[in-house]
């Protein structure tokens, strides 16, 4: 089980089987990396990724913040779930593989996903503060 899976399971949270495993754990890693960097630019998946059964426990933080983010830990608005899962629904199938969808997600994370706590996730009622819902809400409306 790829890590990301692994720790909701251990923080007694229950994993969204919907989406393929590597691309869900591209995604966080995606998601890890660019907190951990205070940056996603210039991130990108590896064409061989394979996801890890653990990860560090220097990524520990930045993996908590990200699975709170993707609507586990903290408690959300209705909107902000609704905003949360378009934005599942687009960017996890085929993440590992994509590089525009990987390019379009690093410029559209928000400065405030860098520096945010888990406290300022429990406060958000949408996903805007994070990330510019509007870039992939256009997109599925043009596709």
């Amino acid at each position: 089980m790829a890590f990301f899976r692994s720790f909701l399971i251990e923080n007694n949270q229950s994993p969204d089987t919907t989406f393929d495993e590597q691309d869900e754990a591209a995604i966080v890693w995606f998601l890890v990396q660019a907190r951990v960097r205070h940056s996603a630019v210039g991130l990108s998946i590896p064409a061989d990724f394979e996801a890890p059964e653990q990860l560090s426990p220097n990524f520990a933080s930045a993996l908590k913040f990200v699975a709170g983010f993707s609507c586990f830990f903290v408690s959300k608005p209705m909107q902000y779930m609704r905003e949360m899962q378009a934005f599942r629904d687009y960017f996890i199938p085929g993440f590992a593989s994509d590089q525009p969808k990987q390019i379009q997600l690093a410029q559209a994370l928000h400065e405030n996903f860098f520096t945010a706590t888990l406290d300022d996730l429990s406060g958000a009622s949408t996903l805007d503060l994070f990330f510019d819902i509007n870039e992939i809400i256009g997109v599925k409306a043009t596709v």
